[in-house]
């Protein structure tokens, strides 16, 4: 057996297919098998697995046991002369693996040999090749010093930016994301360290792979692309803790011995304070909308409270009590004409609560999440706040002291937190389409590829002209959703040719395509290639990933 591939699977069941689809195109012509370990997914990860994918074999465990725990239990029962680390959340290149494998066959020094990976952006994941974290190269990428000088070779270590990604380079590091090892040298400095629970892991056996005498090697030829930290997705905190965590282990493990003479309580304590800046910043980044909410909401209501108590609307205030006594509904009299002679305190728990609440269901309903600019969830959102409070104030009725206080503040926010989305996305869309539309196509006809045309059917996105589709195989197919299918891959230049098309949009299960002609682009050099986003939803506001490569 040439090569054996492992793939840890946790929760990424439409990313997981891609993944896989695109690796056994990329195995076809290589002696192989294909391990799977699921890690207790319980979105039918597995049972996709079973269903679609017959040939590979399947190891389903009971609870999640990390990454190394995980990769483990198939590196345990590989039988190949080389062994695969690859992601669930990856697209290979048709020709990956056999550049990978024949870098190895010609370089038999060579215990280990990564790729070019890639964001789907095309810009280059820095961990596809990196220096070991030593205290000085941990002290250059924590204080930025690395940024600042990304050509010098001692500062730039640990993320060696002062090499040229398109020319091969031996490394200290590879990324577990892909990452091919000889076995010879697995059997000789033994399995992932399971102290590993995520990240770090790549580091550590890199380390004991070339401490063992063996050399590591990157080589540009072999391309994936990464959708970074989708098979590892978990609150930031979390994965900021598992990865000052792993730095931890690693210096605790290797480095002492080598730098005895340092204090590696500095070391340590670094660790921990740059992930805690970190951690800052993105919660920083992170709130930047809800603090706009939540001044918004604030003055929203500031705004409820002045109208509803407007000299000037007291008699109609009035008048509609009357009218609702004519018409024998039975309303209680106002109790205050005027602001109610509420202490600081209560007026304080007026807006903290109500503000409170009015954030929290724009949390709970994604509105910080791929729906934040959405100005229709903004209302649902707004309107269920507004039903929580007047659910509230019916158990503490001193604070009950005015529904249409209530009502005024909640035609205000609606006014305030759906206008100012309003704004933005028409703002956006008047930019993109203020321009000549683009003629697209679209490459693929799976279920993401429909799902994906119903979703434009519906939005009707005047930037673009999604002109056809072309098919990844020759079924007799005339129409997918609607649109025209012209072809298959074998003619896409053609297609491209005669409809004079500018933007190639592919599913993930496409990608591989793309990957082939990101420098050629099909003899088109102002060719757009994109992507279609890994999720998308009624709020998708029509933007798609750019992966047109960058160097």
């Amino acid at each position: 057996m040439k090569l054996s591939v492992v793939l840890l699977s946790y929760n990424t069941r439409d990313l997981t297919e891609q993944a896989l689809r695109s690796t056994l195109t990329a195995l076809d012509g290589i002696q192989s098998e294909t391990f799977v370990v699921d890690n207790a997914s319980v979105d039918g990860s597995a049972e996709m697995i079973k269903e679609k994918f017959p040939e590979v074999t399947l190891l389903v465990n009971d609870k999640n046991i990390g990454f190394s725990g995980g990769n483990n239990k198939a590196l345990s029962k590989v039988s190949g002369s080389y062994i695969l680390l690859i992601n669930t959340d990856t697209i290979v290149h048709r020709d990956a693996f056999k550049e990978l494998v024949g870098f190895l066959d010609a370089h038999p020094q060579a215990g280990a040999v990564g790729c070019k990976i890639l964001n789907p952006d095309g810009t280059l994941q820095l961990d596809s090749r990196r220096g070991f974290p030593t205290p000085f190269a941990a002290f250059c990428k924590m204080s930025g010093l690395s940024r600042l000088f990304p050509k010098h070779k001692k500062i730039a270590r640990y993320n060696m930016t002062f090499l040229d990604p398109e020319k091969e380079a031996e490394v200290d590091v590879l990324s577990g994301s892909c990452m091919l090892v000889r076995k010879e040298a697995m059997d000789q400095v033994g399995l992932l360290d399971e102290d590993y629970f995520m990240y770090g892991e790549d580091i550590d056996w890199c380390y004991r792979i070339r401490k063992a005498g063996w050399k590591i090697f990157y080589i540009p030829s072999a391309q994936i692309i990464h959708f970074r930290g989708e098979s590892g997705r978990a609150v930031p905190l979390r994965i900021l803790y598992r990865k000052s965590k792993a730095m931890s282990i690693f210096v605790g493990k290797h480095m002492v011995r080598r730098y005895r003479f340092f204090p590696m309580w500095i070391l340590h304590f670094a660790i921990t304070i740059y992930g805690i800046l970190r951690f800052t910043a993105n919660m920083l980044r992170l709130s930047v909308i809800p603090l706009v909410d939540l001044t918004l909401i604030l003055f929203g209501i500031k705004m409820g409270l002045t109208v509803r108590y407007h000299p000037e609307l007291v008699p109609l205030i009035g008048q509609i009590e009357g009218l609702a006594h004519r018409l024998s509904v039975d309303v209680e009299p106002t109790r205050w004409l005027e602001l109610p002679p509420y202490s600081e305190m209560q007026w304080a728990m007026v807006y903290l609560v109500s503000a409170l609440v009015w954030v929290s269901t724009f949390w709970l309903l994604g509105v910080y999440g791929v729906r934040r600019l959405s100005a229709f969830w903004a209302f649902i959102a707004v309107s269920l706040g507004f039903a929580i409070i007047m659910t509230l104030v019916f158990f503490f009725k001193a604070y009950n002291f005015s529904r249409l206080a209530a009502s005024a503040a909640w035609g205000c926010n609606v006014m305030l937190l759906c206008g100012w989305r309003f704004v933005v996305s028409w703002l956006g869309n008047k930019r993109e389409s203020s321009g000549r539309r683009d003629r697209a196509i679209l490459v693929g006809s799976d279920d993401y590829a429909c799902r994906f045309l119903t979703y434009w059917n519906a939005k009707g996105y005047l930037n673009r002209d999604l002109i056809a589709v072309v098919s990844e195989n020759a079924k007799n197919t005339t129409l997918l959703a609607g649109r025209p299918v012209l072809g298959n891959f074998i003619n896409l230049e053609k297609v491209i040719e005669n409809l004079q098309i500018e933007t190639v949009i592919f599913v993930p299960g496409t990608l591989g395509i793309a990957l082939e002609h990101l420098s050629d682009r099909w003899g088109n050099p102002d060719l757009q290639i994109s992507m279609i986003p890994l999720s998308f939803d009624e709020s998708w506001d029509g933007n798609l990933v750019d992966i047109t490569q960058n160097k």
